[in-house]
């Protein structure tokens, strides 16, 4: 719309110097066409602070209102060069309101002092000031010819631009303008005061005529100001601006310099002339000039220095956030940028009807290496685990590590449950492989819980982690290594488990913990019961008689099995003199070896049943050598050694370095795990493994128990390879206390 309307304006202009005769016409046209312009614009664009645009219509309609009376004078009543007349009075009121205006724009666009705009804008006007008083306002004053009112009128006009310059600049100089509104307004400033130095100047050497090329600078003034009422970006004017960094680029830089050389230039000028007249004013421009560019100097120095200060703050807050969202460990993002992630995941999931799914990763066994080869070890692993899952993971996943060896990723934004088993099972797959530490491969393998959003009862972060965690909590009671899905069964389980967990601390002091004891059967030899294994049962108010599977790692993970383990020991110590046991085989757990005090336990509880320490057997499991007490352990079992307690290691070959401990512990028992046993009829391997763990144990004088045996075949098998001792379903499952004597007269009463 602003170029039509200046191509508008343009052939009224033409039309204005083409027809003299019509000149009233066509010049107040001109004019009330650049008023309507903003009115116009006003309206449409509806800025937030009209009354500023108002203001300079205003302006623009007194100078029309004034050319209008000035032409009539001339035109009408035929008054020659009218002037001071009611004309000027009328121009005069142009000044103030076009100032107010812009003023106006000025405070809104910096609502806070901006002194170094103020600064830039003082030496451009100082500047165009002094080159108006040495060349207008001085020889006005001089002129003997005019009154000391019509000088006084001659000299407002220059003033009024000086005053129009200086809230222009101001306006021009505050940065953050984009639009060609602002450069429309200082277009029009120039303009207006072109054609009035050009008037002053004619009224001075010559006689004014209307229509004259003079007349082209209140053209541009009406077209300028006209055009910016009608850009969209007049708006702008009247918006507040944030303060930005002002760049050293030349359309700033050039018009300092320029206005600053403007005193010299004109003292070099006066200086070939033989009265240098001027003199003193030039010499107190000059100094102001200087003042304000050093002024201008220091608050650029200072803005850079406050500026460059927020640059290395906003550095410092990104850095800080990056770290705040990064494992410093392993580079990955932590769980403060899951969380933040998930949020938005379920957000647009829940939005456009989709999932969000994540992965809940843990490191099996690596506690265990982590305390047998040492921190740097562990974090070495980590690290070498955290770029595995990074190179698995699809692109837009996100991998994390939460902390310790609990790892995460969240699937980025259109995954499905598929694509998040397919995931689970690479990374199951990827972190079997060895390890190849600085140190020697390490071998580890991964437990996976899957989840996606519709899962569950709710869409939350919290939820959805909950129920990878339940998955995973499945995946390791799978036997590790492996990965699972939620569902709402497991959601159940974790329930019960928990309800579980609650009624552990009253079962012990309730009473609902009881023994039964399945017998040890010689296999050399007639049938005869050498000893039994005690076996904890909880006998549960609500949920009946539950197998130690069903609780025991729950006390493991709580710390329960400290308290229950001392209530089995003394008890089965107790019922092997009441019941008279060849001896009696107590299952004792890692747990019980940290913090001191198991070998005073064991002495107390001998002590109290009179049971001589040849008739029990500790059973421990190789996690004990694997745990972080492993030292206390090993220093209570060479005590319970020498105090003639028998220790048997049970579980053999399930895990790690088994003939490394029969070399380095003093082992009286060795109890093949039943995995062994269950095959050994079909399996030629099993059969074979199982006899050579029998040859290495008779080597080094230790007695071999096997367990799970169920079959007449097992037991021949068995006894054929030299197994010493058997227990298993063959003989008897585990009985209470009191139907032992039946049992024992049961097996010992022949084979069939």
């Amino acid at each position: 719309m602003a170029p039509r309307f200046a191509a508008f304006m343009a052939l009224w202009t033409v039309f204005y110097y083409a027809v003299p005769s019509w000149h009233l016409l066509t010049w107040t046209v001109i004019g009330l066409g650049g008023v309507a312009a903003v009115l116009y614009g006003v309206r449409r664009f509806a800025p937030s602070a009209p009354r500023a645009w108002f203001l300079l219509a205003g302006a623009m309609a007194t100078l029309v209102g004034g050319d209008t009376t000035y032409n009539l004078l001339t035109d009408v009543f035929g008054q020659v060069e009218p002037f001071p007349s009611a004309a000027d009075a009328i121009y005069l009121t142009t000044y103030p309101l076009a100032a107010g205006g812009l003023l106006i724009m000025v405070r809104r666009r910096s609502p806070h002092r901006d002194r170094a705009a103020l600064i830039d804008a003082v030496i451009l006007t100082t500047a165009a000031a002094l080159l108006l008083w040495v060349y207008i306002i001085t020889p006005t004053v001089a002129d003997q010819n005019n009154t000391w009112f019509a000088n006084a009128v001659s000299i407002a006009y220059p003033l009024g631009d000086v005053l129009l310059l200086a809230v222009t600049a101001r306006l021009a100089t505050a940065g953050g303008l984009r639009g060609p509104a602002v450069r429309l307004l200082l277009l029009g400033v120039l303009g207006l005061t072109g054609s009035d130095v050009a008037y002053g100047l004619v009224r001075l050497y010559g006689t004014w005529h209307v229509g004259t090329a003079a007349d082209l600078g209140w053209v541009l003034f009406y077209v300028s100001w006209g055009a910016a009422g009608l850009s969209p970006s007049m708006t702008a004017l009247t918006e507040p601006v944030a303060r930005t960094r002002r760049g050293g680029t030349s359309w700033r830089v050039l018009p300092l310099a320029v206005a600053a050389l403007v005193a010299p230039t004109v003292l070099m000028i006066e200086s070939l002339e033989v009265d240098l007249r001027d003199g003193p004013v030039i010499a107190v421009v000059s100094a102001v000039m200087f003042l304000l560019v050093l002024g201008r100097l220091f608050l650029a120095s200072r803005e850079t220095r406050e500026l460059d200060s927020r640059a290395h703050t906003r550095a410092m807050v990104r850095e800080l956030k990056h770290r705040a969202y990064r494992d410093p460990l392993t580079g990955l993002g932590n769980r403060l940028r899951f969380q933040e992630r998930a949020e938005r995941a379920l957000s647009r999931a829940a939005a456009c009807g989709g999932v969000a799914a994540m992965l809940l990763i843990d490191l099996d066994n690596f506690k265990e290496v982590n305390d047998t080869q040492g921190h740097r070890a562990g974090d070495e692993l980590l690290k070498a685990a955290a770029q595995r899952i990074a190179g698995t993971v699809r692109p837009g996943d996100l991998p994390v590590r939460l902390g310790g060896d609990e790892f995460a990723v969240l699937l980025s934004d259109g995954a499905t449950g598929r694509a998040a088993e397919a995931l689970a099972e690479r990374l199951v797959r990827v972190l079997a492989e060895p390890f190849l530490l600085s140190g020697g491969p390490v071998p580890l393998r991964a437990s996976i819980g899957v989840a996606t959003s519709p899962g569950g009862a709710g869409g939350t972060e919290e939820t959805l982690f909950r129920n990878a965690d339940l998955a995973l909590y499945a995946a390791k009671a799978d036997g590790k290594g492996t990965w699972r899905l939620y569902e709402p069964d497991l959601y159940e389980a974790a329930l019960q488990r928990l309800a579980l967990r609650t009624g552990l601390d009253r079962a012990l002091v309730a009473g609902e913990f009881e023994l039964h004891y399945q017998p040890i059967v010689e296999l050399q030899g007639p049938p005869r019961v050498a000893g039994y294994e005690a076996l904890v049962r909880w006998r549960h108010p609500k949920l009946g008689l539950l197998s130690p599977a069903t609780f025991v790692p729950l006390a493991e993970e709580t710390g329960q099995i400290v308290p229950i383990g001392a209530w089995i020991l003394r008890s089965a110590v107790a019922d092997a003199k009441a019941g008279g046991f060849g001896y009696v085989a107590v299952n004792v757990s890692a747990n019980q070896f940290t913090g001191g005090g198991f070998v005073d336990t064991v002495r107390a509880a001998l002590g109290e049943a009179g049971l001589a320490p040849e008739r029990l057997t500790v059973e421990i499991t190789e996690t004990v050598f694997l745990h972080e007490g492993t030292a206390d352990a090993l220093a209570d079992i060479e005590t319970l050694s020498r105090l003639g307690v028998r220790i048997a290691i049970d579980d053999f070959g399930t895990g790690y370095s088994s003939i490394g401990y029969l070399r380095d512990v003093k082992f009286d028992l060795i109890k093949a795990d039943k995995t062994f046993v269950d095959q050994i009829v079909d399996l030629a391997d099993h059969e074979r493994l199982l006899r050579g763990i029998v040859h290495v144990a008779g080597t080094l004088g230790i007695t071999v128990v096997a367990e799970g045996v169920e079959s007449v075949a097992q037991r021949d098998l068995l006894r054929d390879m030299g197994c010493g001792y058997a227990q298993g379903f063959l003989y008897s499952p585990a009985v209470p206390l009191i139907e032992t004597p039946a049992v024992r007269k049961a097996i010992e009463k022949g084979e069939d």
